[in-house]
């Protein structure tokens, strides 16, 4: 008779609501977020990049740029909209004063603004192809190639017919994955900017945030669906609100979604969709999830906090 008691312990603690272990403050809202080379990087309104290290969780010297003056008022400190890192170099995308945006590149201990307003570039995001080449997402939807040390655009591609929502590069950085208001994601040659397939038929609205990783991919929708994409077998999973961000494993073996509008998320396996664990904690709607490995993972939303959480 002792055997049941013990079953019904173990299935709740399998099913136990996960609270973060730590959460990290920053100087500002936070914007964007990015996980490269053992550091987090943290973009946010007007106290320039927060940096932290992802075992001790320490904060380490920031990265600021410029002051800018916003309809002519005194200077002020820009909101970054886009941070990433490769290796030696830092590239942040913020705001010029202006309806377009400025980039910076930090290189060496060196900034130097390599994109400004007069370009007339609304650009979303930005991501590292190598040490020489930056990918822009831009607000119409296209994606744009930037070849640093020349100072050129290469190429600007239309990714589909509405509004730029998010993108992400494959892990071999080949390709880029570009999702829209239409609930389609374009498969782009980073190199060429060729299309080279469009996934569809999962998500029937606006595509929030997407993640890539080995060879799947996943969506976080508006009409309340998480698509996964893998090469063989894709599937849906219904949610009872807007998906506002997902996340997969190193492995793509797990992935997490926000679910639900108390700010939750799940954990569940990729292969099946079968549910592994429900985290709880963010005191906003998260819009970023990142796993630093198959157990840990972190999350922001618009506020100065980083969650972390530690999954068995």
């Amino acid at each position: 008779m002792k055997v049941l008691p013990l079953l019904f312990g173990l299935v709740l603690s399998l099913y136990a609501v996960i609270t973060p272990i730590k959460v990290i403050k920053t100087d500002a809202l936070i914007s964007d977020m990015v996980v490269s080379d053992g550091k987090i990087y943290t973009a946010t309104d007007g106290k320039g990049i927060n940096i932290f290290d992802t075992g001790s969780f320490k904060k380490l010297e920031p990265i600021h740029i410029p002051d800018i003056k916003m309809d002519g008022e005194k200077s002020t400190s820009p909101k970054i909209y886009s941070v990433d890192h490769y290796k030696t170099a830092t590239v942040l995308v913020s705001e010029s004063g202006n309806t377009f945006r400025d980039v910076y590149l930090v290189r060496d201990g060196k900034t130097r603004k390599i994109i400004d307003n007069s370009r007339g570039l609304l650009i979303k995001k930005a991501r590292f192809l190598d040490l020489d080449h930056l990918l822009f997402g831009l607000s119409g939807d296209t994606i744009v190639l930037m070849d640093i040390s020349k100072n050129t655009l290469v190429y600007q591609v239309q990714a589909g017919g509405g509004t730029f929502r998010d993108m992400v590069l494959s892990p071999s950085k080949s390709l880029v994955a570009v999702a829209d208001e239409g609930g389609e994601i374009t498969m782009i040659n980073t190199k060429s900017g060729s299309k080279v397939k469009t996934l569809r038929g999962i998500n029937v609205d606006s595509i929030n945030h997407i993640d890539y990783k080995q060879n799947t991919i996943i969506s976080a929708g508006q009409d309340r669906r998480v698509g996964i994409y893998h090469a063989g077998k894709s599937y849906f999973i219904e949610t009872d609100f807007f998906v506002y961000a997902v996340g997969l494993s190193p492995s793509a073996s797990r992935a997490v979604y926000t679910d639900g509008m108390d700010n939750e998320l799940q954990v569940i396996d990729t292969a099946d969709g079968a549910k592994i664990a429900r985290l709880q904690g963010g005191e906003v709607i998260l819009d970023t999830l990142i796993f630093l490995d198959e157990h840990q993972l972190i999350g922001s939303g618009e506020d100065n906090k980083i969650y972390y959480w530690r999954i068995p």
